[in-house]
């Protein structure tokens, strides 16, 4: 049990020191990237990395199932039978990397289909071998994904946080390294695949010579292949959403002559920004999902779980209301020296995604709670319905709005479907007091509204494309919120978070 709260908290500072060094690396990677680039490779960079995302559906959501199913096994039954799941699971897999081999190739070959009058002969050749690459990639982590599983069941958090880390900063440097040597995005694909093979291996070696766990082939239990299959069907349903909410519009804009790989260049550095605020707040939910599984399976009530949800949720709350509304403030001279003043539209694309996503964000553990329960039929339908709602309306936007109608469009499907379809279903129909839930989490967000406002008007009289006024105003936007949530908003348990490893520090 030591040994389990100590991985679980070494794990959380791994996990942010991962984040941090994955928003942080961007800042000093991505300009250079970009300048190395250019614009239109970027977009044909990216407009590969959408259509390929696709093929994460071959998977059929079963790769969420192995966690809970491995942890199952874990708790209930045998190491003997942990591994003859563990045996089901691997064969699973490795007719799915075949099956995503056979898709793929499929479509490298069909791709003049959907960009022969968008994109020139040249960029459609080097779009397919980009494909070619990605595709080979997924292959080979969808063929190892049950060993990652493993590790996250047995919450070896710090082996799995150095993993994240180790790929976190190879990644950028060989990247720029294929650039210098005039590579192109042909050669940032090579370079993540060689890298994603080196990190699979690593895994695979680490789960049976330090875990000692080995796939067992006989004797499968093929009785549960039915269970997994309808609890992973709508879960496949919901990363079918998934994918419509973010490679839909890319794959559009592709399409669109008058937008095609420049559209999808600037799309993509707004989008960017704001999946960098998405890892900053799901990283200690993500942690915390075993944790939330052994909750519901261990009987706990559903004011336990509200609690937990709150307590994760003003966490959240804090680091993403900081990061959304510091970039609302500073967000516009931020895109000039971040990517340069080609990509302006990017702020709009990034606040037409951030602000939504703020709801969901904050209300990680709410999900996590329906996963468990396997009651998550109902978000994967709604969700559905607002992907395709917002499919229609992302092609209608763009006519007339370009680019910043698609994120719009996206932004107001999620409000709909998160904000209030779902808050409905947890209030009514998994019992969580959410009128609680957002009195309490809600409550965060009030003064860094405040702070964004009066910046915003002190902008207009300062400014803040001068890099040093920028980098000044940013730390004491910083700075202050820190200081007013401690005094005003922060509870004794948030400040006992803070308060602990310095007191620690100080024992030594």
């Amino acid at each position: 049990m030591k040994e389990e709260k100590s991985q679980l908290k070494k794990g959380v500072i791994l996990n942010y020191i991962n984040i941090g060094l994955g928003n942080l690396i961007p800042i000093f990677y991505t300009p250079v990237m970009l300048q190395l680039l250019g614009q239109s490779e970027y977009g044909l960079y990216k407009l590969s990395s959408s259509v390929t995302s696709y093929l994460s559906l071959v998977s059929l959501g079963i790769g969420s199932a192995v966690t809970r199913y491995l942890i199952k096994y874990k708790v209930e039954g045998s190491k003997k039978d942990e591994e003859k799941i563990l045996g089901l699971f691997m064969i699973i897999f490795q007719i799915i990397a075949i099956a995503t081999l056979l898709i793929g190739t499929f479509l490298i070959f069909n791709l003049h289909i959907w960009y022969d009058k968008s994109l020139t002969s040249s960029q459609l050749m080097r779009m397919k071998i980009l494909v070619a690459l990605m595709v080979c990639n997924m292959a080979i982590s969808f063929s190892v994904s049950p060993y990652i599983s493993v590790v996250n069941a047995h919450e070896k958090f710090v082996f799995l946080q150095c993993m994240n880390i180790l790929s976190t900063c190879i990644a950028p440097i060989a990247n720029l390294v294929m650039l210098y040597m005039g590579y192109k995005s042909i050669g940032m694909a090579i370079s993540t695949l060689v890298i994603n093979v080196i990190v699979q291996l690593l895994y695979l070696i680490y789960v049976r010579k330090k875990l000692r766990i080995h796939a067992r082939y006989r004797k499968l239990p093929l009785e549960l292949l039915k269970e997994i299959l309808v609890f992973s069907f709508w879960i496949f349903l919901a990363n079918v959403v998934s994918q419509l909410y973010s490679a839909t519009d890319t794959v559009m804009i592709g399409a669109i002559p008058a937008l095609a790989t420049v559209g999808t260049a600037i799309y993509n550095v707004g989008n960017t920004l704001n999946s960098i605020v998405f890892t900053m707040t799901t990283g200690i939910s993500n942690v915390l999902s075993p944790k939330t599984n052994r909750m519901v399976f261990a009987g706990s009530n559903k004011n336990e779980l509200l609690k937990f949800a709150i307590s994760i949720g003003r966490i959240q709350a804090y680091i993403i209301s900081l990061i959304v509304t510091g970039f609302i403030a500073f967000g516009q001279p931020f895109i000039y020296f971040y990517a340069g003043s080609k990509y302006s539209d990017a702020y709009w694309v990034a606040i037409f995604m951030m602000v939504p996503n703020l709801i969901p964000l904050v209300q990680s553990v709410c999900l996590n709670i329906i996963v468990a329960e396997n009651r998550h039929r109902f978000r994967s339908i709604v969700y559905l319905g607002i992907a395709i709602l917002n499919v229609i309306g992302t092609w209608i936007l763009m006519q007339s709005m370009g680019i910043i109608g698609a994120a719009l469009m996206t932004g107001i499907a999620l409000i709909i479907g998160q904000g209030f379809v779902m808050n409905w279903y947890y209030w009514k129909k998994i019992k969580l007091d959410i009128p609680k839930f957002w009195k309490e989490v809600g409550s965060v967000f009030c003064i860094p509204i405040i702070m964004c406002i009066i910046v915003k008007v002190i902008a207009r009289y300062v400014n803040f494309y001068n890099l040093f006024i920028l980098l000044i105003g940013i730390i004491v936007y910083t700075i202050i919120f820190v200081i007013i949530n401690w005094l005003f908003i922060m509870n004794t348990y948030e400040k006992n978070l803070i308060r602990e490893p310095f007191s620690k520090f100080n024992k030594n």
